[in-house]
């Protein structure tokens, strides 16, 4: 059933580089499997995780945005966030710490972190510009200089890294279209984690992304787990868990959390590659029709 949030997809959706399919899925196996690091790929443009870092649009608004919809959800200001796979989008932190939060939290299992200042200044800028203070970076000589100025810490590696925050303690969790890449076998960790480090009356705000991330279709249903959750994909940058939106409902509530899907982005006709979704997969008919959903999570 349509709620009155609920948005069709547009037409071109997430399509991606005018390019065949199969094409793009080759030569990211092919490059995959090359002996470059990750980080190399993402400074050529390539495997980048955060596309849109550099938009200006990208720094102040939404993060303000997801800051006032906290508030308004819990009944008070939030202080203390958790980011979950920011990937360059690190660059905000003083933004967050001018938008009033701290301390700030990141956990990727990547640092994709600039190394540069520039960014970082460019965010401060960015705040400036919007009313806000930010802290001063003018003696900050590395990027681990500026993320002490904003009262930031990045966290790398999996669920057991958060074993390092006290429990109850982050008022804020959120994740921009993150929680899909995470592995099938570790997703339930992460969101025990986040469950406990979860303050009794925080939230957790996620945009989830459940489209092929080479064309913004189904097609990536078509193969089986075997292939798809082996090292070869993983080493491409195309994993993609290839949950459902009732699935990863259901991830959150074993987890201890109640959540719903507050808006969502649905096909009409679900763009299923030919012969339909693997069978291994066991995926659910209405999961076919949701794109992109946001998830609001509060502790049950």
């Amino acid at each position: 059933m349509r709620a009155d949030t609920d948005r069709f997809v547009p037409p071109g959706y997430a399509a991606g580089a005018p390019v065949p399919w199969w094409v793009k899925l080759g030569v990211k196996l092919v490059l995959g499997s090359l002996p470059v690091p990750a980080r190399v790929w993402r400074a050529l443009g390539l495997r980048r995780h955060s596309f849109a870092a550099d938009d200006p649009a990208r720094l102040v608004p939404p993060l303000a945005d997801r800051i006032a919809l906290a508030t308004q959800r819990i009944g008070r200001a939030p202080r203390s966030v958790l980011e979950i796979g920011p990937g360059a989008m690190v660059r905000r932190a003083p933004i967050a710490a001018a938008l009033g939060l701290g301390p700030i939290l990141y956990l990727d299992v990547e640092d994709d972190a600039p190394r540069e200042l520039d960014p970082y200044r460019r965010a401060a800028e960015a705040a400036r510009a919007a009313g806000l203070a930010p802290p001063d970076l003018s003696g900050c000589a590395t990027h681990e200089d500026v993320l002490a100025a904003c009262g930031a810490r990045l966290l790398i590696g999996g669920p057991e890294r958060l074993a390092e925050i006290p429990p109850g303690s982050v008022d804020l969790v959120f994740s921009e279209v993150a929680l899909e890449h995470v592995r099938r076998d570790a997703l339930a960790p992460l969101l025990r984690a986040l469950r406990r480090v979860s303050a009794p009356d925080g939230i957790g705000l996620h945009g989830v992304d459940f489209h092929d991330h080479l064309g913004g279709a189904l097609r990536h249903l078509r193969f089986a787990p075997s292939f798809w959750e082996g090292a070869a994909v993983g080493r491409a940058g195309l994993y993609n868990n290839r949950l459902g939106l009732s699935e990863m409902l259901e991830q959150f509530a074993e987890a201890g959390f109640a959540a719903t899907a507050t808006h969502r982005l649905l096909w009409e006709a679900p763009p299923l590659p030919p012969g339909g979704a693997h069978p291994g997969l066991h995926r659910r008919a209405e999961d076919d029709h949701v794109c992109y959903a946001d998830i609001e999570a509060r502790p049950a």
